[in-house]
């Protein structure tokens, strides 16, 4: 995934422990930056060693230019995972997953994990096809799967939403103009109420 949205940042960071950090589908970089620069905001004395894994080669070249991050490789998931980290951090990739492999990309994430599982993915079906980005056509963009809530639960996943969900339909779309005015208090009260939420941050400890 290239980037993710900025609703997330106060969600995640927080969920970050440990000395070392696995970011899968780095994208472009911005989770490794963002923990280095916010690293106190989880309560760690000092920044996390930070690794990251992508499926596209190009992500790869523009991440391993990053200041945030000790090693980047391509790597397409799932495959098995060479070494463990305090943290595994999988934003917005599960979706890019083929359903049928969701269960064996989930194995994987945690056996590599020392202390925690972090993964966020969209609160709704959102299927697309690959697209363009700042470093080329990125097949690996395609949404291929849905894992819905109930799924990270059955795991033992804890369930937190994030941002505010935007409708396409009625009444939905009905309820978007009418509570407009208090979005902000909406978008907290989703964190509380997932149902709500644009996205989910589903978070183990293992």
């Amino acid at each position: 995934m290239s980037s993710s949205p900025l609703y997330l940042d106060p969600i995640v960071i927080p969920l970050v422990t440990g000395e070392t950090v696995l970011d899968v589908g780095c994208g472009l970089g911005r989770w490794g930056n963002l923990i280095q620069a916010n690293y106190w905001e989880a309560g760690l004395e000092k920044p996390p060693l930070v690794d990251g894994i992508d499926a596209f080669q190009g992500n790869v070249e523009f991440c391993s230019q990053q200041q945030g991050y000790r090693h980047v490789w391509h790597q397409v998931m799932p495959s098995s995972l060479s070494g463990q980290w305090d943290t595994v951090l999988a934003c917005e990739i599960i979706e890019h997953i083929e359903q049928a492999k969701v269960e064996e990309f989930l194995n994987t994430l945690e056996s590599a994990a020392k202390k925690r599982v972090i993964i966020s993915t969209p609160n709704y079906p959102c299927f697309r096809e690959g697209s363009d980005t700042v470093v080329g056509f990125n097949d690996f963009e395609a949404h291929l799967s849905y894992v819905p809530r109930s799924y990270f639960r059955d795991r033992g996943y804890k369930i937190v939403g994030a941002g505010l969900r935007k409708w396409t339909k009625y009444p939905g779309l009905l309820i978007e103009k009418l509570i407009a005015p208090w979005k902000p208090g909406f978008e907290s009260i989703s964190r509380f109420i997932p149902i709500f939420a644009d996205s989910i941050v589903a978070y183990k400890d293992v």
